[in-house]
């Protein structure tokens, strides 16, 4: 489980900072979530049956795979002996990325006071 973890994540991110330098507006976190979908896709092996399991199967054991965010690569033996570092590293590398998106493209909201709500804009409350 905690390596789907790392898969989904190096999609995510990748996307997200793709997405960070083109001039989209909206939906770039459904983008980076598309891409952490797309990075494990050659896992549906593990779902489907039949022929398209096998075919699905074929993909993810091959170099292919690598197109789904270096998803054979992450599966090789080295990286899975560093499973628990990498999630660690990954999931640390996705809180830095979210909180940079935060920072870059949250909006502030405007001060409240005591008993005044942020959307009133009636000068007469009253």
């Amino acid at each position: 489980m905690s390596f789907a973890i790392v898969h989904f994540i190096v999609g995510f991110v990748s996307i997200l900072a793709v997405l960070w330098l083109l001039s989209v507006t909206r939906f770039r976190l459904t983008g980076a979530y598309f891409g952490g979908i797309w990075a494990l896709l050659p896992d549906a092996e593990k779902i489907f049956d039949g022929s398209f399991g096998e075919l699905v199967s074929d993909v993810h054991h091959s170099s292919v795979a690598d197109l789904f965010f270096f998803h054979n690569t992450l599966d090789q033996e080295s990286f899975r002996a560093a499973n628990i570092e990498l999630t660690f590293l990954a999931l640390s590398v996705l809180g830095i990325a979210l909180l940079l998106f935060d920072w870059r493209f949250g909006r502030r909201s405007p001060s409240v006071s005591v008993f005044e709500s942020s959307v009133d804009t009636d000068d007469n409350h009253g």
